[in-house]
């Protein structure tokens, strides 16, 4: 099998009664916390925020690679996404891509196509597996 590892050492820690936590990826901290009507303290966003999160910033550093290595200039990229779950528990991710400055059809064209493949989005889109022991 030819793969690729991309390992985050991450350490989460969630040691109160409440459904705060604190996740430390290298020297990064992040925090995740659930919205006070779904028990948490609204403290930080949650953790679809942060998946949301991911995909987004995924998304914008791959087609900021992408319009750099064609010279397409787009200004700034923004990205919006909703999700929402399906009838059959699977999740739709309504992603909505915006570039600053105008560029032709094929261009867009182009770009759309190639958001598809960025690593997060392919592992969204892929049947993954989540190996999970318990100390």
């Amino acid at each position: 099998m030819n793969s690729k590892t991309h390992i985050s050492l991450i350490k989460t820690v969630n040691n109160s009664p409440n459904l705060f936590t604190t996740s430390i990826i290298r020297e990064f901290k992040i925090e995740a916390d659930e919205p006070i009507d779904h028990g948490g303290q609204n403290l930080a966003p949650t953790p679809f925020d942060l998946l949301n999160s991911a995909l987004a910033s995924c998304t914008c550093i791959y087609l900021r690679i992408i319009a750099t290595k064609y010279k397409i200039d787009t200004g700034d990229i923004s990205i919006r996404i909703k999700i929402s779950k399906n009838e059959d528990k699977s999740f739709l991710f309504d992603r909505k891509i915006t570039i600053e400055k105008e560029i032709n059809e094929e261009q867009k064209k182009f770009l759309l196509e190639k958001s598809n493949f960025s690593p997060t989005t392919i592992v969204l889109k892929g049947g993954n597996t989540i190996v999970t022991s318990l100390k």
